[in-house]
């Protein structure tokens, strides 16, 4: 029986081998020659190396066991590293929390104005606000029990002047701002007019001991700042980021892709100001890697593109093993892109996968692509694969699964819907997730891709395990975490049973 290690095909940045020699592939794609059943499966982006073979040496016997030879791709971003280390210094700032109850106060006034009424008069005070946000401490949602209307009125150009003139003469808003140029500008600097070039240089890294605010909106703080009048430009650009954070939550619930008011007005002031601190680069480097690695890149050898190589001269032999792919979390954005590789390998002349090549089943566990991404691979189920079985939670145990405890009452998936994925013009957007059943709930959720996928796992029930939930042999899920399912005993067995039917 062959190590773990000798079934696991391990890339780096840009998909390149790491540990992994070509040699180690091709004696890999040598011994699946006689065997009828083959599994390749994608673990989740969050984890590193370690975790990834870890994940590997775990699952293993389980596969072997069923009688299936495993192939494991091992790859990491570090992302949930990240996330825990730096979302709740974030949420923990003086200046995330002046935000936040900024924020809250104007988008409460305005998605949950009465019928009829005009203007900010609906607005909460901000200690009223700031007692509700407390409850946060205590583990409850704040406003958690406020039920928006249907038709959310816009948020309208006197109204944004009005925010704006309120938070101008915020004074703690102005503060916060100050605090945030002088900890990123060296002392001698602060007392100048005009910032000098070695003071933008350092702008960003100093300010770390104040905030984790993107290094771009520092730097265009910073290079505002002065004193006296001067330094009332640093506040004025602070209130115009503030005023659009408030359009931006009021335009979520009017276009239905809010995740309620508290975590909506936590993910639009990230997506503002901290960017770049909570994992956005990660997670765009982490997709990009699982497409790298199909890649064409001249005489530089990428580890998916090579394996399937020399798994494609392995069925031109005429061997036909029963192939299911499973991938946990961004695992399905991988699987995504082995799938898109395959379709293109169908109609290339010079690396042809055979005609009658199908995989047997794709299985996701938690899927953390967009259903963007998940809906042509959908489309091409009749050349592609047989099967398809998504493994995922519930909404309700999906809101229950909190990222960061107290402070982020939401799962890593709603985190990623709503903070870290791009639109199709590459800016951050709001994007419909695969394995949110959010999303196949919410008749806001329209277009194409949406109304593709939702029918095609309504077409048949057993596409669809909505976890924690007993559906019989193969349809059984008690996984109540996003990191949960793929050590889950009975998504395991499930899997199992899909491998042996």
């Amino acid at each position: 029986m062959a190590s773990f290690r000798d079934r696991c095909i391990h890339s780096r940045q840009g998909g390149r081998l790491a540990s992994t020699t070509t040699a180690d592939i091709d004696g890999l794609v040598a011994g699946l020659k006689d065997r009828p059943r083959v599994v390749l499966h994608f673990h989740g982006g969050l984890i590193d190396d370690t975790l990834g073979f870890a994940t590997a040496e775990r699952l293993a016997p389980v596969y072997e066991a069923a009688g299936v030879d495993p192939v494991f791709f091992v790859w990491s971003s570090g992302l949930l590293e990240t996330l825990r280390g730096n979302l709740p210094q974030i949420l923990n700032e003086s200046v995330f929390r002046t935000l936040l109850n900024r924020v809250t106060r104007y988008a409460t006034g305005t998605v949950f104005k009465e019928p009829g009424q005009r203007g900010l008069v609906a607005a909460p005070t901000s200690w009223s606000v700031a007692a509700e946000l407390a409850q946060v401490r205590t583990g409850q949602e704040p406003y958690a029990r406020m039920i928006a209307p249907q038709d959310v009125p816009p948020l309208s150009e006197s109204e944004q002047t009005q925010i704006a003139v309120e938070l101008s003469a915020d004074t703690e808003l102005a503060e916060r701002t100050r605090e945030i140029v002088k900890s990123a500008m060296p002392p001698d600097t602060w007392q100048a007019n005009e910032p000098t070039a070695a003071a933008r240089e350092v702008i960003g890294g100093r300010a770390a001991a104040v905030t984790l605010m993107s290094p771009d909106v520092v730097a265009d703080l910073a290079a505002r700042a002065g004193t006296g009048e001067r330094a009332l430009v640093s506040t004025a650009l602070m209130v115009r980021k503030t005023v659009r954070v408030v359009a931006a939550v009021v335009g979520r619930f009017r276009q239905r892709n809010d995740h309620g008011l508290y975590p909506t007005v936590v993910e639009e002031i990230l997506r503002e100001f901290y960017l770049a601190s909570v994992g956005a680069a990660i997670w765009d480097a982490m997709k990009r890697q699982t497409a790298d690695t199909f890649a064409a890149a001249g005489d530089e050898v990428r580890a998916g593109r090579y394996f399937l190589d020399r798994f494609a001269e392995l069925l031109a032999t005429g061997i036909r093993p029963q192939v299911t792919v499973v991938g946990h979390s961004a695992g399905a954005v991988f699987i995504g892109n082995l799938l898109d590789d395959l379709a293109r390998r169908r109609a290339a002349v010079d690396d042809p996968v055979p005609a009658d090549f199908r995989l047997r089943d794709v299985v996701l566990l938690a899927p953390a692509c967009t259903v963007a991404q998940i809906a042509p691979v959908i489309r091409r189920q009749a050349e592609l694969f047989d099967r398809f079985r998504m493994f995922t939670m519930t909404d309700p145990a999906e809101r229950a699964d909190h990222l960061v405890p107290f402070l982020y009452p939401r799962s890593l998936l709603y985190f990623v819907s709503g903070v870290l994925e791009r639109g199709p013009s590459q800016r951050s957007a709001v994007m419909p997730i695969a394995g949110m059943q959010h999303w196949y709930l919410d008749a806001a959720a329209v277009g194409p891709d949406s109304d593709d996928l939702r029918g095609f796992l309504r077409a048949d029930s057993a596409r669809t395990v909505w976890s924690p939930g007993d559906g019989g042999p193969g349809l059984r899920s008690g996984a109540r975490s996003h990191v949960a399912f793929d050590h889950d005993p009975d998504v395991l067995a499930s899997v199992v049973t899909m491998l042996a039917d």
